[in-house]
């Protein structure tokens, strides 16, 4: 995506040269994606992966922020060879993402609640599969930033850079529908439901189904031992 990767290499040289020092917020999007000639989706993007590389973080409500890059560098990918599979991304996702739901179901805040459901709009505009990747990694990031546990928000960290690889986008380009699409945004929906409500076992339970009709739609219906068994025994023991 060239003009995601002309934006990058923009900002990188506006952070590199001192326009914005470490601890100071950058401008608005909708500013900063007039200022570029970009939209504001393609900005995201660019921003998404200065925040895997620790050149910022985001503060829901509060803006985006220039951190010191050597500190704040974070670990997001794994050496593991052979690379994951999609089954092994969700047999991991099923096993923590849930909880994370749960978490946030307690501890969000309404500028979380409502930027989650800003990406689930993102997302129901996306107009091809890569568009909905971001926002829907976002979406999941997001959560665990409300959970408030930023070990949880390395792990979506990470499982987000091993979604970036090619067998997921291939898997993910050949099974994601328009009716897929409508029913994802919908089981988000249902998830942000949940977190405002205060309901964590409610919460869980909707994160489950909808990894579950992921798992259906990119891995398949083959009984997959491990997924019916996490989701039997999924619990929400969140303190």
């Amino acid at each position: 995506m060239p003009a995601t990767d002309t934006a990058l290499g923009t900002l990188l040289r506006a952070i590199d040269g001192g326009r914005w020092k470490p601890g100071e917020r950058l401008p608005p999007e909708r500013e900063l994606a007039r200022e570029l000639g970009i939209g504001r989706s393609t900005l995201r993007i660019a921003l998404g992966e200065l925040e895997k590389r620790g050149r910022i973080w985001r503060h829901v409500g509060q803006g985006t922020f220039v951190t010191d890059a050597p500190e704040a560098e974070v670990v997001t990918t794994l050496r593991i060879t052979p690379p994951p599979s999609p089954a092994d991304v969700f047999e991991l996702r099923l096993m923590i993402e849930p909880q994370v739901t749960a978490a946030a179901a307690m501890r969000a805040t309404p500028p979380e609640i409502r930027y989650l459901d800003r990406t689930v709009h993102d997302g129901e505009r996306a107009a091809d599969w890569t568009g909905w990747e971001t926002a829907d990694m976002e979406f999941h990031t997001a959560l665990a930033r409300a959970s408030r546990n930023p070990l949880l928000v390395g792990v979506l960290e990470t499982v987000n850079a091993i979604r970036a690889q090619r067998q997921w986008g291939e898997t993910r380009s050949r099974t994601l529908s328009p009716d897929r699409q409508v029913a994802y945004v919908q089981q988000h929906q249902a998830i942000i439901s949940a977190i405002d409500d205060r309901d964590p076992p409610r919460a869980a339970e909707a994160m489950r189904d909808h990894l579950a009709a992921v798992h259906r739609a990119m891995v398949g219906d083959a009984a997959d031992l491990s997924l019916s068994t996490i989701e039997a025994t999924g619990g929400t023991n969140v303190a």
